[in-house]
């Protein structure tokens, strides 16, 4: 009898899952218990995982469908035994809400022409968890539809410790890991490194079994990852060498997190996709879509630029992903070559949008402006032309009065100006009552008009709402003929 729980069933069926995406036929799981612990393996044609508790069990060996791990598959480690029962029949028991199971399974038969089990490595290299982390952004970045260069797989060399991958759209290179050996690999596109049951604090051991393997142990986990042949561009010549940007985008962290996540309160153009990087005085990310009025924009406070004015259109999940890397600086040497994000082990870099897509300032755009953070100091004077900015308050001009701002709280502003060529110096105070009530009129027009474009926004919205629950109850009706 061997003895797991139903957590590890439910890590193991997740796991194998990544390993086998399709629709095919999952191979049996071979459990082998001993003095030397559990080891538990699956094999397919070109990859293996192994898991392998070391405490001693008494000797066993079974060979398990895959199905019995969606039976016996849970939240809590619960024990779950599984034995054979007589000849060709696996027996599996286990308690569900304090009600007893027991379930009997054809058993598979052990194939005489079935390749060995891959062996580990003499040596392995020990890297730090980083690299898990390393390894996941890497197959983000990479391709599983192209043909003409291998961008489904990373390239990892050894000699120099790095890791780069590319789609052909954006490129990720890290370094400063250790590999063991010092050959140049491409490794096959999978999916296991961004599972969340491999442990993220633990050391990656690193190996290479044969001259077709490269293996990766994580915790109780080994992954045979098979080495593939293939062109593969020569990302190097796609860097650009540091220091000739015509603008840096210096990214605040506070914005970095503000970035992520409201980045999806800016409007969708035709491809749900474009944004425009403003740096001009400012860093200003700007968006619109068919069916608004007016174009959207947000305000990075916490940020600055280093250089010239730049008017750069983008994608916005690559600046994104950026911030969310942590990068800090963005290169941007003109508005049509590559923009680079760089620290002192990793470069990411992305092609941008055309130049002609890019939204150009306008005195009308609703404004979301990130919260200053702690410490920081607004500039004493703008580099753009001054435009007077009527706020849409969420509290009572007296109560705003008799207290500070707010600046740690995000802030809509409508921006409104009856001349484009205001000067950026302060206008005259008016004299009497009558002026005074004159300008006071002014601003409270200007802020209803503000008021009433959110209103036919957000109608704008709720409309293009309910079309789509409209057209998906109609999807659902056609399922009911069909």
């Amino acid at each position: 009898m061997i003895q797991i729980s139903r957590l590890l069933a439910k890590q193991l069926r997740s796991m194998v899952k990544m390993l086998f995406p399709g629709r095919g036929p999952i191979p049996a799981l071979a459990f082998r218990a001993g003095q030397d612990g559990l080891f538990i393996d699956v094999q397919g044609a070109n990859q293996a995982l192994r898991y392998h508790d070391p405490q001693p069990r008494e000797q066993q060996h079974l060979l398990v469908p895959f199905n019995v791990l969606e039976d016996v598959q849970g939240s809590k480690p619960e024990p779950v035994y599984l034995d054979s029962r007589r000849d060709g029949v696996l027996g599996a028991n286990w308690e569900d809400r304090g009600i007893v199971r027991d379930l009997e399974y054809d058993a598979p038969e052990s194939s005489a022409d079935a390749p060995p089990f891959p062996t580990l490595p003499e040596t392995f290299s020990e890297n730090p968890p980083a690299l898990l982390t390393a390894l996941r952004e890497a197959y983000e970045t990479t391709d599983a539809e192209s043909s003409r260069y291998a961008l489904a797989s990373i390239q990892v060399r050894g000699r120099e410790g790095v890791i780069a991958a590319t789609d052909g759209r954006q490129l990720l290179k890290q370094s400063g890991f250790t590999f063991g050996f010092d050959e140049d690999l491409l490794l096959c596109q999978t999916k296991l490194f961004a599972s969340k049951h491999l442990p993220a604090d633990q050391p990656v051991r690193v190996g290479k079994s044969g001259d077709k393997m490269v293996v990766f142990q994580i915790g109780p986990w080994s992954y045979w990852l098979p080495v593939v042949e293939g062109r593969y561009p020569d990302v190097d010549r796609t860097v650009p060498a540091p220091g000739h940007s015509k603008a840096t985008l210096q990214l605040g962290s506070t914005d970095a997190k503000f970035l992520t996540e409201n980045l999806h309160r800016l409007p969708s153009g035709t491809t749900n996709r474009e944004l425009t990087l403003d740096v001009n005085g400012h860093v200003v990310l700007r968006a619109s879509a068919p069916d608004t009025l007016r174009p959207t924009e947000m305000v990075l406070r916490n940020s600055s630029k280093r250089g010239d004015d730049l008017l750069v259109c983008t994608d916005r999940q690559y600046l994104a992903r950026a911030a969310r890397l942590g990068f800090t600086e963005i290169e941007l040497p003109d508005n049509t070559s590559p923009a680079v994000a760089r620290d002192g082990s990793r470069v990411f870099l992305w092609m941008v949008l055309d130049p002609k897509e890019a939204i150009k300032p306008t005195t009308d755009c609703l404004r979301i402006e990130s919260p200053l953070s702690s410490g920081h100091r607004q500039p004493s004077s703008l580099t753009r032309s001054a435009i007077a900015v009527n706020r849409i308050a969420s509290r009572p001009a007296a109560q705003q009065a008799s207290s500070a701002p707010p600046t740690n709280e995000p802030r809509v502003a409508a921006k409104h100006s009856p001349n484009r060529h205001c000067s950026a110096t302060s206008p005259k105070r008016p004299g009497g009552a009558y002026e005074q009530a004159v300008v006071v009129r002014d601003q409270l027009r200007s802020t209803l008009d503000a008021v009433k474009d959110l209103i036919r926004q957000i109608n704008v919205e709720k409309r293009s709402q309910k079309s789509l629950k409209s057209a998906l109850a109609s999807l659902k009706q056609l399922q009911h003929v069909a």
